[in-house]
C-alpha cells in the first residue's frame, strides 16, 4: 500500500542529508542540517527495533539505546557516506542499526556486565529535568562544574565565549527553557539549542564515562 505521508518523510529526510553533505564539515550549516535531520530520524517512527527475544526487556533496552545512540553519532560524523542512488536516509541507517550497531552494542554489554550505560537522551534528559534520580543529576552536575581539563567551558559559540557549554548545562540543570536561555543571551533559539545538542553529542562519551565511574565505584 502507497503512504504519501512516508514519501513526504523520505524526501525531506533526502533534502536534510544532501544539504548537510554540501557544506564543509564542522561549518554551522553542515551542523544545523544535521541536527535537524537526526530529530527527523528519531520522530519519524520508523526507526527499526531488531530481534530482541534472546535478551530480557531490560537488557534489550540498554543495547538498544547505545546502538542508536552510536548510530546517532555516527550519521553526524559519517553523513557523506550515504549515497541517495542507494535508497532512502531511513533505509540506510535501519541497515546501519541492524547489522553494525546492534551487534556492537551487544558485544560491549556482554564484555561489561555490570556496565550502566547512560545514553546522550539520558543526559540531555537529566540536564533538562533534574529530577529523580537525583544521585545521577548530581553527579552530572559536579563533572560540569567541576570540568578541570576547561573542556566544557572552552566549547563556545563563535566570537561569544559566554555561551559555552558549561553555561548553557548549567542553565539547563536549574530548569530554564531554550526560549530564556535565548533571551538572555540574545541569540535565536535554533542556533544556542544545536550548539547545546552538538557538544552533548561531542561530550557524551566522557559525560558517560563519568557518570559510570561514579555510580560503580562510589
Amino acid at each position: 500500500m502507497h503512504h504519501p505521508e512516508q514519501d513526504e518523510l523520505d524526501s525531506y529526510l533526502l533534502q536534510l542529508a544532501t544539504s548537510a553533505q554540501k557544506y564543509p564539515p564542522r561549518s554551522p550549516e553542515r551542523q544545523l542540517a544535521l541536527t535537524k535531520l537526526v530529530n527527523g530520524i528519531v520522530r519519524s517512527s520508523r526507526l527499526g527495533h531488531p530481534q530482541k527475544s534472546q535478551f530480557p526487556a531490560t537488557v534489550y533496552e540498554n543495547i538498544y539505546d547505545e546502538a542508536r545512540q552510536e548510530l546517532l553519532l555516527y550519521i553526524c560524523e559519517k553523513i557523506d557516506k550515504y549515497d541517495a542512488e542507494r535508497g532512502s536516509v531511513m533505509a540506510w541507517v535501519n541497515v546501519l542499526l541492524e547489522r553494525r550497531f546492534i551487534k556492537d552494542a551487544i558485544n560491549k554489554c556482554q564484555n561489561s556486565p555490570r556496565l550502566k550505560i547512560i545514553t546522550i537522551t539520558d543526559l540531555d534528559n537529566f540536564i533538562a529535568s533534574p529530577e529523580e534520580p537525583k544521585n545521577l543529576t548530581e553527579i552530572l552536575q559536579e563533572c560540569i562544574e567541576s570540568d578541570p581539563e576547561d573542556m566544557f567551558k572552552n566549547e563556545h559559540i563563535e566570537k561569544r565565549p559566554q555561551v559555552n557549554f558549561q553555561a548553557l548545562a548549567k542553565r539547563r540543570l536549574l530548569g530554564k527553557s531554550w526560549k530564556d536561555i535565548s533571551a538572555e543571551f540574545q541569540i535565536k533559539t535554533p542556533t544556542v539549542s544545536s550548539f547545546y545538542y552538538r557538544c552533548i553529542n561531542k561530550f557524551s562519551s566522557r559525560l558517560k564515562e563519568y557518570c559510570v565511574n561514579d555510580i560503580t565505584y562510589n
